[in-house]
């Protein structure tokens, strides 16, 4: 008694098959939407990602150039510093010290 199962295959009416069709276009059309959803929201990460690593690094350099302009206010506030600052780059002496300008050497030859 070998039976042959015959699979019984239900046909759908063409309102069922336009109803299905229209069902399956609207999750492509909501899946879609949202991949380019989330496909801009990762461009707009990674931008802003791009931008905070830009603004670190100009943080890091401006608190670098405090800290070196910090240590020269300091270095400003001693008098034995001015002196010896003022006397090496404007050529100031002291009363009775004469100031020689000696030429830059060749070190080439």
């Amino acid at each position: 008694m070998a039976q042959t199962m015959k699979k019984k295959t239900r046909k759908l009416s063409p309102v069922a098959k336009i109803a299905t069709t229209i069902f399956g276009v609207a999750v492509l059309a909501f899946s879609g939407i949202m991949i380019t959803n989330s496909v801009k929201e990762l461009l707009s990460t990674a931008q802003l990602n791009r931008e905070l690593n830009t603004a670190q690094e100009q943080l890091d350099t401006i608190k670098s150039e405090q800290a070196s302009l910090n240590n020269e206010k300091a270095r400003l506030q001693d008098p034995a510093y001015v002196q010896n600052y003022a006397r090496g780059t404007q050529l100031v002496s002291k009363s009775g010290e004469q100031v020689f300008i000696l030429p830059k050497s060749d070190k080439s030859e």
